[in-house]
């Protein structure tokens, strides 16, 4: 897991020696002593005032230009994904691939099976219980993407930016791929038919469209962690509470819930790869061109070229 490099405390700390610094050195020079004032020494990593306006503005500049070149890229990868049919071969060979295959299988499977005995442990909700779940899970796991944002913009971590923004992205085109996949599937919810069999009857119960995007910024939270468990747990938990919400309203079954997990936290998963991948070929054309690396050495001069690319300017 990624150490985050402040605290409260240490800010608090290094802030105050800073102040008793500044203002014994303001008193001895007043009193015309020839003793050199002490100076406090910040510990290197800790910063003891927030980033300026023109900082943050960069921040949130350079972060809008990620998330459209990505964007745009996740579309053109999209569009294109027949082309590249041949290039799957490396990742059909790998044992992960039918790990993971397997496991959602057989996730999806046992819930499946769990349908009627979850209906029937949790009819007996009430409609405010329900209510609660899901305003817990909306408003925390919410909360807990927009606070690694922050720490990212606050701290200059990027890579905590970039993984809330994929979070964010991955839980939006979730939530449109489940558009199709219910007008696909047509499930009646539990409240409109006693049998969990009854797909392609025109309903909208699978997957569930309130979960899915619980899970895709679970995912991106979970991810940014190396998904530790003391993180992996609570925000996976946190969402899934939505779908008990959910199963508390009669609204959907449990394998909806948990086929909408898995949408959710699978899209993220794929916009993390990609977004990767996209780092790795600076050479593609995007809306926002990389600009070459500066030259190391004084008066030398970089002869790569840079491409033709358009932009805008923000």
């Amino acid at each position: 897991m990624a150490r985050m490099p402040i605290s409260k405390a240490g800010v608090f700390v290094a802030l105050t020696l800073a102040i008793l610094a500044f203002g014994a050195s303001g008193a001895r020079a007043q009193t015309a002593t020839t003793t050199p004032p002490a100076v406090a020494a910040t510990p290197p990593g800790i910063s003891v005032t927030p980033p300026g306006i023109s900082v943050v503005g960069q921040r949130l500049g350079s972060d809008g230009k990620y998330l459209i070149d990505n964007v745009q890229l996740d579309a053109m990868d999209v569009a294109t994904s027949p082309l590249h049919i041949a290039a799957l071969g490396d990742l059909v060979r790998q044992p992960v691939f039918y790990y993971t295959l397997i496991g959602s299988g057989a996730l999806f499977g046992g819930a499946f099976a769990l349908d009627q005995t979850m209906k029937s442990h949790l009819r007996s909700m009430s409609s405010s219980d329900a209510t609660l779940l899901q305003n817990i899970s909306y408003g925390s796991v919410s909360a807990g993407t927009a606070l690694l944002y922050a720490y990212g913009l606050y701290e200059g971590d990027s890579r905590a930016r970039e993984y809330a923004l994929t979070a964010g992205e991955g839980a939006g085109v979730a939530t449109l791929v489940d558009v199709g996949i219910k007008a696909a599937f047509g499930r009646l919810r539990p409240s409109q038919s006693s049998s969990h069999t009854a797909f392609f009857h025109g309903g909208q119960s699978f997957v569930s469209g309130d979960v899915t995007p619980m899970f895709g910024l679970a995912a991106g939270v979970s991810e940014y962690f190396h998904n530790q468990w003391y993180v992996a747990t609570p925000v996976y938990s946190l969402a899934l509470l939505d779908g008990f919400g959910r199963m508390g309203h009669n609204a959907h079954w449990f394998s909806d819930v948990v086929g909408a997990a898995l949408l959710g936290t699978g899209t993220t998963e794929l916009l993390l790869w990609m977004h990767k991948k996209h780092a790795e070929e600076p050479n593609r054309w995007r809306i926002f061109p990389i600009p070459p690396p500066a030259a190391s050495v004084a008066n030398s001069q970089d002869f790569a070229p840079g491409g033709m690319a358009v932009s805008y300017s923000w």
